[in-house]
């Protein structure tokens, strides 16, 4: 049997590193509808403007990390595609934390974990 190993599943298993504050971070960690979903929040932003940044149009949902209940799983911009590090996020114009969360995170399958 030839299964094709994706990069979540070689991540997974220790054989690949996601570097978590990275200035450019790679799609090619997600699965094809995940990139497919990064890509589209990049063009949208690309022709809008970043989310967020005029008060208008599509609501990022940004919670600092003293209001994001998920951190501890894995649900936090520093796991995020998006994350540039620092305060800086490809498609939010509101400076980020890495501990924060928003509703349009792109996290790589095999990060998040299920909550204890």
């Amino acid at each position: 049997m030839n299964e094709k190993v994706t990069p979540a599943q070689r991540l997974i298993a220790g054989e690949a590193n996601l570097v978590i504050d990275a200035p450019e971070k790679s799609f090619d960690v997600l699965n094809p509808q995940e990139k497919m979903f990064a890509e589209s929040l990049v063009s949208i932003t690309e022709a809008y403007g970043k989310f967020d940044e005029d008060g208008e149009g599509v609501w990022a949902g940004y919670s600092p990390p003293s209001k994001n209940d998920v951190k501890d799983i894995g649900v936090k911009c520093a796991n995020c595609v998006m994350w540039e590090g620092g305060t800086t996020c490809k498609i939010i114009a509101l400076p980020v934390e890495a501990e924060a969360k928003c509703r349009l995170a792109v996290i790589p399958d095999g990060i998040v974990q299920k909550s204890k």
